[in-house]
This record gives structure tokens, sequence and C-alpha cells, in this order.
């Protein structure tokens, strides 16, 4: 931080032009590297307005951890604000203004209030919700969630009517970290350079200033800039240069835990709790280790195609033996599809038997083994994206469209075989409505507080929000997923859903013969007429023994 007079605060020129924004621009981002005086910016930021003089005045300077505010900010915020009369409650981590009357007086300051906050879990934003937040100032935004950023922006971020003052937030920030991606997207990508005015939704303004080194010179050590330029060349451009494309951040940005202002109703992937149907295709999942964590997913597939993972379990440095019996207890009862685990499990660990044999032992029954082929993982992961998207694909349009050629469907009907055929053919039917996004959801009982519910799956919701991008090699972006404590779960992801995209591909008939029979159930429910029911399901598993190939139709039998 700059190291200035203890009652003389200048800016520097990338500072004055933040400090200079409107208050009709809702959102200002001072990002790019280390060392521009992000923190002490935001710091001064109310007072440089003169907000400070006004008593209904409140600013929530925030960073992720309490520990952040004591190692960084407390201390410069005490040189900072002391000389204005301000004083510090050290319980409540909030420093209490003089009104302009009591200037002089002696009197215990009870005016505007600067607040040093933090918010380390998303479920923490509601500490602030019976604040009314005039100035928001999250530091080092690029370690926030997006959920915290958005809900204590647009929720919060508010003035009592009347009062002449403004609601904004003023955030700052440098390439890396969990909400890289978020940051990027909402006020980079669009103005890389910065200086550009961004017209969003409800005709909210928002505005990046890119900020460097550079511009802060004179208040940092020399040593310092040198240190920079010699770390790995991601971390010098992210660091040195505020290059936003050094590091690409956080994987899964379409992962949704919470409903997002202004998004629809499909787009969350954790859900409360829900009964599944017995006749459900049932799958169980695994990543085994030892001093590292054993996890297990169980997923079940509706006939939409949707997965659910409705349960979880782990152990760390727990014998087979002891969690096998645990896991039994569930194979018996549900009768999976598929019980896999992964590929390391066969390899001999020094034993009379292989991990593989151990659990095949203690489960009573055979176990399948993940894939493990050049370009596994990237298959995996992408994958994972195509189950987790929420938004319809576009739609071709006529000209995209490829153009119908009979000679040639004939030539593949007669020449080729019946699944060339179809494919050929599919080219050309109604697209199908995607009505089944996304297409994996999470059971967590978070939000309804159900304690101990033995459907909740915290454990993949925080590994998928961890996910973050390997470092690039030889200046190409990273395309896998780095390793981290705690990947586990996402390793077991990935198994599972290479497992059911097989399984749904491979048994069409299975999966248009449960549709029906949902159908039915949900007929039953509302007529109570059971010899219809049973009249149609006899139909139904008739139908399902005799192999019947449409020509023209894109559906599968």
């Amino acid at each position: 931080m700059s190291q200035v007079k203890l009652q003389e605060w200048k800016p520097n020129r990338g500072q004055a032009k933040f400090l200079a924004l409107p208050d009709t621009i809702k959102e200002g981002f001072y990002g790019g590297g280390a060392g521009s005086g992000k923190s002490e910016v935001l710091l001064m930021y109310g007072v440089c307005k003169r907000l400070h003089e006004n008593p209904l005045f409140k600013q929530v300077f925030m960073r992720r951890t309490y520990p952040d505010l004591k190692k960084e900010i407390t201390q410069r915020a005490r040189e900072l604000f002391t000389p204005f009369g301000a004083v510090f409650n050290k319980t409540d981590m909030v420093w209490t203004f003089p009104r302009p009357d009591q200037y002089g007086s002696g009197a215990t300051p009870s005016g505007a209030l600067i607040f040093l906050g933090h918010c380390e879990l998303e479920k923490d934003v509601h500490q602030y919700d019976s604040m009314e937040i005039s100035l928001f100032t999250p530091d080092e935004l690029t370690n926030c969630t997006e959920y915290i950023y958005l809900y204590i922006t647009q929720e919060r971020n508010r003035s009592p009517k009347n009062s002449g003052l403004p609601s904004i937030t003023r955030a700052a920030g440098m390439p890396g970290g969990v909400g890289h991606t978020f940051v990027k997207k909402r006020f980079v990508d669009l103005a890389p350079e910065g200086n550009k005015i961004i017209v969003g939704k409800g005709g909210n303004k928002r505005i990046y200033i890119h900020a460097t080194l550079q511009d802060n010179l004179e208040h940092i050590d020399p040593t310092y800039a040198q240190s920079l330029s010699g770390r790995p060349e991601a971390e010098r451009k992210a660091k040195l240069l505020g290059d936003w494309s050094a590091y690409q951040g956080l994987v899964f940005d379409e992962f949704r835990d919470k409903k997002y202002p202004d998004e629809p109703d499909n787009a969350l992937h954790v859900i409360e709790p829900q009964f599944i149907p017995t006749w459900w295709p049932k799958f169980i999942v695994g990543d085994w280790g030892f001093a590292a964590m054993t996890y297990i997913g169980f997923y079940a597939v509706a006939p939409t195609g949707r997965v659910y993972l409705y349960r979880e379990l782990s152990w760390l440095k727990t014998k087979i033996s002891d969690w096998a019996p645990v896991v039994k207890s569930f194979v018996e009862v549900e009768n999976p599809k598929t019980i896999k685990f992964c590929q390391s499990t066969k390899q001999d660990r020094g034993s009379d038997k292989t991990i593989q044999q151990q659990i095949e032992e203690h489960l009573g029954t055979a176990i399948e083994l993940s894939v493990n082929t050049p370009g596994s993982r990237i298959a995996g992961k992408m994958l994972i994206h195509e189950y987790l998207r929420w938004k319809a694909k576009p739609q071709l349009t006529l000209k995209e469209q490829p153009e119908y050629n009979p000679e040639f469907a004939l030539y593949i009907q007669r020449n080729r075989s019946i699944q060339e055929y179809k494919s050929y053919m599919d080219l050309f039917a109604p697209p199908k409505p995607e009505d089944n996004l996304p297409k994996l959801q999470i059971m967590c009982c978070e939000k309804s507080n159900h304690v101990g519910h033995p459907n909740c799956c915290p454990i993949m919701i925080d590994a998928i929000k961890a996910a973050s991008y390997d470092k690039p090699k030889n200046e190409k972006p990273a395309e896998d997923v780095a390793e981290y404590d705690g990947d586990d779960p996402y390793d077991a992801l990935r198994y599972a859903l290479d497992t059911v995209e097989n399984y749904v591909s491979e048994s069409s008939n299975e999966f248009e013969r449960l549709k029906k029979e949902e159908q039915m159930v949900a007929l039953l429910r509302n007529t109570n007429d059971w010899t219809g029911f049973y009249r149609n399901m006899n139909k139904i598993e008739s139908e399902s023994t005799v192999p019947v190939v449409h020509r023209y139709s894109g559906r599968k039998h």
C-alpha cells in the first residue's frame, strides 16, 4: 500500500480516474495488476467524495475472510481515518465518524459508518440483510463468488430516501481466484482496455478502470516490481500487467447453487431433496482413496434423461472393510445398473489382492472401472459442461440447415446400416425442445435446514465450485482442470456422467418405456382409474418386446 504522511493522502493517476466516476454509474471496478493501490482507494472512496460528512452514510469495505482484514486492512484504516476524528469499535469492526457539528467538540462520534466486513461463505451474505449500504466496496473481488457480489450489490446497496446519498458499488481486484471468470465477463470482456461505460439490464451502468503497478510506482518498493518480473509467465502477466487472459479462473461458471437475479427458473443445479422412484435406473460411482478421500455418489436417471445426484458418502483414512458394508447395504436395496470406481483401484499396492478385488469382495459383486485413455479428462470435463448447461442451444437457421437429398437417402437405405440411414434422416427432423435442462441436478438440504438428511450432497457442490483451470502451457490456454485438494468428487462425477451417457445411448428402448410408464403414473394420480392403468401398462410392456423401426421418424425405439 502507499506510504503517505499521516494527515495527507493523494491519489495516483489511476485512483484519481476511479474517484472521478459519477454516481450515475452503479458499478465501478478498479482492476488489474498488483501494487496499484486498489485497497487504499476503496478505503478512501467515501471520504474523498465527502460522503462521511453525511450522518446517514454507511460503507461496507469487504474482504473474503476476517484474517485478510486483520492482516492487511485494519492498521492502514487506522492511519487513514483517525485524523478525521473517527473512532474504531473492534468488536463490530466499524469506524464511526463525527457529525459536522461534532468536529472539535470532543463528543463521541455518532455520524457516518464505515464497516470492515467479510463474507467467507455465500450464506454469510444474510448478515447484511438489515443494512442500507450507500457504498459497497468489495476488495479483491476475484476472491469472492458471483452470488455474494450480486446479492449485496442488488439487494443491499441502497440509501435512505431523501438522504442525498448515492447507492453505488466500487470494487477492486486482480486476475485469478474463484471469481476470476465472473469478474472478467462482467467488467473486462466488453471493454478490455477499460474506460467504457457498459449499460446492463435495467439501465444500470458499470465501468472497468484498468490499473497497474506503473500507476503507483512512487509508493511501491522497487524490489517488488522486480520480483514480479521473475515470476512464472501467467503470474507475471496477471500481477505485473493486469492481463485477464493469463488465468482462466473458475471452470464451471454455469453452475448455479442458488437462484440468480434475472435468470430463468431452470438455471439451478442444487435442489431440495425429493423422492426418487424405485424404478428409475440408478448408478453408484466412486473415487477411491485412503490418505485422500474415498468419495461415492449415488445417481438416478429420470425418463427425461435428467440425472440426479441424490446421496453421497465419503471417508478419510478408512479401510475398505469399514466403509464397504455401508455401501453394500444400499446396493442390496437399490439394485444399481452399474457400480464403477476409478481406474487406480486395479493397481497392485503390495497386498495379496488389488483394491478392486478388495472392494468387490466386500460388496459381494463385480465393479466396473473408469476409462483412463488420453483425452478422457478433457472429454469428462466437457461432458460435465453439457450436463450443467441450462441455456437451450440455438436452432439452425434455414440457411444453415443441410439440404435433403432423396437419392442419397435411398442410397444409404440400400447400402448402409439402418443406424446410418436414421442418422441422416434425423438431420431433417424438427428439433426436439430441450425441456430437461439442466441435465444434472444435485440434492442438498442446506436451504431447508434438514440437518442430517440422508439425501444431501454438499461435498460435490463445493468440489464443482472449487474447480479451476490448470496453468497454461506454452502460452496456450489450459483446457484441463488443475488438481486440487478435495477434487475426488469432481473425478467421480466425470466417471458417473460418462457411465450415464453410455447407458442412455445404448438403452433407448428402456427409456422410451420409462417415459410412457411415468405418463401412465401421472394419469393414474389424476384419474385414479386403476383398470385403465393396468391396461395401458400391459400395452406398454407388450410393445417394448417388439423392436420397431420407423424409417422417417427421429424417435428411438
